[in-house]
């Protein structure tokens, strides 16, 4: 019986533990993000401000323009590979 509770309890301690620790990181998430948003729109001070978040986003945009492209282009070589195994 006491062994039963003893693994309870140490089950119970570990849960809460790790649920602290979620908390702790969500909320260092959260405040980066808080951070990242004021110096944003700090403006032309900031890290860039406004302007240079939207330049970002055009370049992130254009990678993942063309990790598209290339993964359309390994999925058309695949089929190509596929085929000519089977003749």
């Amino acid at each position: 019986m006491k062994k039963a509770m003893f693994v309870g309890l140490v089950s119970a301690l570990i849960l809460s533990g790790v649920a602290l620790a979620t908390q702790v990181e969500d909320e260092k998430k959260g405040s980066s993000m808080q951070g990242m948003m004021q110096e944003m729109m700090k403006g032309e001070n900031g890290k860039g401000g406004m302007m240079g978040m939207m330049r970002t986003m055009g370049e992130m945009g254009t990678m993942m323009d063309q990790c598209a492209s290339m993964m359309e282009s390994m999925h058309s070589r695949s089929d190509e590979t596929k085929e000519s195994q089977r003749k």
